[in-house]
């Protein structure tokens, strides 16, 4: 009988010891991740695809006619590659919460320039890519 009022003893001590670290440790948490004031657009990365064909990149931040960022835009594109532009390779993203959409690996080269289709429901609009004017390009479009 003893034992059962010793196990008892020792799970209200472990209670009565730990329950206070619990909330302490709680506090330390909320107050760490509150002090960190960043907006939710801060805190996304931008979508990201990959070409995988080169160190050339585009960034395409996608905003409204109100100069909000607009959210799941779609992002496609054709790349015309190898002898002749035999090979193709199509690429399509959705921008994120920020309105952006990372192309990555594009080539550095091509013969004709990449066209960057961008739409939302029945928006659309046609970006130019040249990577050996521009490498690693920035285009910020507005849909109307």
């Amino acid at each position: 009988m003893r034992s059962f009022s010793a196990a008892g003893d020792i799970l209200e001590a472990m209670r009565k010891l730990f329950f206070p670290i619990l909330i302490a440790m709680n506090i330390l948490v909320f107050c760490s991740c509150s002090g960190n004031a960043q907006s939710a657009a801060e805190a996304f990365a931008p979508a990201e695809i990959s070409a995988d064909l080169g160190t050339c990149s585009a960034l395409i931040a996608v905003t409204g006619v109100d100069s909000k960022p607009i959210y799941a835009a779609k992002v496609n594109t054709r790349i015309k590659y190898g002898l002749f532009g035999a090979k193709k390779l199509d690429l399509e993203a959705y921008t994120a919460v920020d309105g952006k959409v990372k192309i990555t690996n594009l080539p550095e080269v091509l013969k004709r320039p990449m066209y960057i289709y961008i739409s939302k429901g029945e928006k659309e609009e046609i970006v130019e890519f040249k990577p050996n004017v521009h490498c690693n390009a920035i285009f910020n479009v507005q849909l109307r």
